[in-house]
């Protein structure tokens, strides 16, 4: 029964396939609601975002696109990706995160970007 340790290590390495750290999606979620509904959404691997640990670059370093904006312009980015295009043009962000998430998660996904852009 040999086999049966060799198929255990190749399920672990591959396992490991996709964790390139440029698309590292953060850490493990923590207690904070904000940074559980971050993880749930795949946020870190489009965006850098280093309170989540996040090292992406699909989408933009949310300390440099959202730092000294309002709770409300987040929000905003959030739910309409394409309001505020800068350069023109559209957004890959998804467009469908006020039927992807209840409101009690965007609020506390708000509340963790805004405390994190605001700490840096």
């Amino acid at each position: 029964m040999r086999a049966a340790p060799a198929l255990v290590l190749a399920v672990l390495a591959l396992a490991g396939c996709g964790s390139d750290p440029e698309r590292r999606a953060g850490p493990a979620p923590s207690s904070d609601p904000g940074l559980r509904v971050w993880a749930a959404q795949g946020c870190g691997s489009c965006h850098t975002f280093a309170p989540a640990g996040a090292t992406a670059t699909i989408g933009p370093n949310l300390a440099n696109s959202l730092g000294g904006r309002s709770r409300d312009y987040i929000r905003e980015s959030i739910l309409a990706p394409d309001a505020k295009v800068y350069g023109g043009g559209q957004s890959i962000m998804p467009a469908d995160y006020s039927k992807r998430i209840s409101k009690p998660q965007l609020d506390a996904l708000v509340a963790f970007i805004a405390k994190g852009v605001q700490s840096r």
